[in-house]
């Protein structure tokens, strides 16, 4: 059976075939739109007000309440080449020296023509952002850390300080977040770049539907998708209480990473608040069927929420944290598949380790299940984290001695950092393993002595200059381990209290100039697009800070501008019996 067929047992999807007609008139439509985009999140949002601006009617559907991952991020957006925001803090830097850097991470993943047209265009973004309402700030934050304290809003949210990196590109600080009042939120920044876009969309005539899953794109005999059937329910009290209970759902589901002790507990609960909302849809639910007289765009976010579908592509990430909204269940993936869309790297996840903060975790060494270094410590989260778990099978040991143990200690109290950054920090100290010698600490974890102490010994070296780091560490970045007691924390995949947060990045091929969805044969399916992470995009062979988010923007208004210019060459088409 074809892998893409609904009707296989790993589809794991309420995504079913096509319906085919002869042509648009030879059905009785139910509502209809110029464009008509599903998953309204970042990407969605692009797509949708640049469809509106260039003069189209869109209409926007969502699962949920739309905002999507986005909405929940930590509402950074990576941008360079010289943007607003880094011209007021001072910050140096051009596109040639993003594309530069930007080149080392995304590794080929997207055409070097299009990362460049990404980079041109980011200062402009930026300016795009803001004209919809999005704040930003130019209080830069200079340190490495993997999120700025609250006040800073411009930081280094890549690798781009370290020196192997630095030797090719100028590191410039590159993560534009969006500003916000104070809060101690772990989640939730995203906001603040999601709402300004929702209603600046609004005021200009997105017309918006919620609680509305598309199950099925609809084709004409020659393949071109001619619209989407959804199922609704009807305004009234029913919806009311569907939506109630899908966010008490979400809320329990989203409480505990899934390594945590007590998951079983609120997840549960979550899955019962889930099967009534369930209950109300299958009995109150109606099918529908929208017009789309120019183009769907699918920007549903990718499948990191499916943990099924996690399990048959990514097996060794079944167990990690979902960092990803809900309706994150590879639906606009499976929608593009049923009907020929090609795919790429859905096997590939981003996992974030973050030693930094506290810096002196990052001072430290990472050793795997023998005792050997394997990682430049101080790199961004996502570059260790990528190394961990697809080279050393998630396995990840930080290894301190007495004097960084004590300097976590302090940083953690009197350094500037948000709780979901302190909280787990002081966790990992209180629970790591401790030994008054190396070949103690190497007993408790299951590592040759002998591998340890050589580890250690190669470590102090470089940390007192006598010879380079063969993972490219700076000398600064690193502090000898010396003194006892030594400290084992477990930061590997299955840590139950450090977890490893992950999202999927892989998804639909699309053509880079245009957005629309791709066969296996590079053909376009007419009429259809993809944008955000339910394609394959500039993070999908590695992630970085503030660049999803980038790039739903810049692959959701390419969408949207190529529907657009389609629209204008194409001869008026009337709504057939809406």
């Amino acid at each position: 059976m074809n892998k893409f067929d609904p009707d296989s047992d790993v589809w794991f999807s309420s995504v079913q075939r096509p319906e085919i007609i002869a042509q648009a008139d030879s059905i009785v439509w139910d509502d209809g739109a110029d464009f008509v985009v599903v998953g309204y999140g970042g990407a969605g949002m692009a797509a949708a007000l640049e469809a509106v601006e260039g003069g189209l009617e869109v209409l926007a559907l969502d699962l949920f309440d739309g905002g999507g991952s986005t909405a929940m991020n930590g509402g950074v957006v990576y941008a360079g080449g010289g943007t607003s925001v880094q011209q007021e803090a001072g910050v140096v830097d051009d596109a040639e020296e993003m594309y530069k850097y930007l080149q080392l991470e995304t590794q080929g993943v997207i055409k070097d023509s299009t990362l460049r047209r990404f980079c041109e265009q980011s200062p402009a973004m930026i300016d795009w952002l803001v004209d919809h309402g999005v704040r930003f700030d130019s209080t830069l934050f200079r340190a490495k850390t993997s999120y700025p304290p609250q006040g800073y809003y411009l930081y280094h949210a890549d690798s781009s300080l370290a020196p192997a990196y630095a030797a090719v590109a100028k590191p410039a600080a590159r993560g534009h977040k969006a500003w916000c009042p104070p809060t101690n939120a772990a989640i939730g920044f995203g906001k603040h770049l999601t709402d300004p876009l929702r209603k600046s969309a609004s005021r200009k005539g997105v017309r918006f539907m919620a609680q509305t899953e598309v199950r099925r794109l609809i084709l004409d005999d020659k393949g071109t998708v001619l619209g989407v059937s959804v199922v609704q329910l009807p305004p009234g009290p029913e919806a009311e209480r569907c939506r109630r209970l899908m966010a008490l759902a979400t809320k329990w589901q989203m409480m505990l990473p899934s390594s945590f002790p007590g998951f079983n507990i609120t997840n549960g609960i979550a899955e019962r608040y889930w099967k009534r909302a369930d209950e109300i849809k299958s009995a109150h639910s109606i099918v529908r069927r929208i017009r789309a007289r120019h183009g769907v765009c699918l920007s549903t976010g990718g499948f990191i929420q499916n943990r099924p579908m996690v399990q048959h592509y990514a097996p060794g990430y079944s167990a990690s944290m979902a960092m990803g909204a809900p309706g994150d269940n590879g639906s606009g993936i499976r929608l593009g598949q049923s009907v020929g869309g090609a795919v790429d790297r859905l096997q590939r996840i981003s996992s974030w380790r973050f030693l930094n903060p506290p810096q002196a975790f990052s001072a430290g060494m990472l050793v795997n299940a023998q005792g050997e270094r394997y990682v430049n410590e101080a790199l961004y989260g996502a570059a260790v984290g990528q190394v961990l778990g697809e080279e050393q099978q998630g396995v990840g040991w930080l290894i301190l001695d007495k004097n960084l143990y004590r300097k976590a200690q302090q940083q953690l109290r009197k350094d500037d950092m948000l709780p979901f950054q302190r909280q787990p920090g002081k966790l990992a100290l209180l629970f790591a393993k401790k030994a008054r010698t190396l070949d103690q600490l190497a007993a408790k974890c299951g590592f040759d002595p002998h591998t340890l102490r050589e580890t250690v010994k190669r470590y102090n070296h470089t940390a007192a200059g006598w010879q380079d780091d063969p993972f490219g560490k700076d000398q600064s970045d690193m502090h000898s381990i010396v003194d006892g007691p030594f400290y084992a924390i477990d930061v590997g995949a299955k840590s139950k209290l450090l977890p490893l947060s992950t999202m999927t990045v892989g998804g639909l091929i699309v053509d880079e100039d245009t957005g629309e969805v791709l066969r296996e044969d590079g053909s376009p399916i007419q009429g259809l697009y993809a944008a955000g992470r339910a394609a394959l995009g500039l993070p999908s062979h590695l992630y970085i800070s503030g660049l999803s988010a980038a790039d739903c923007f810049f692959s959701g208004r390419r969408a949207g501008a190529h529907v657009v210019a389609q629209a204008t060459t194409d001869a008026p088409t009337a709504d057939p019996k809406v």
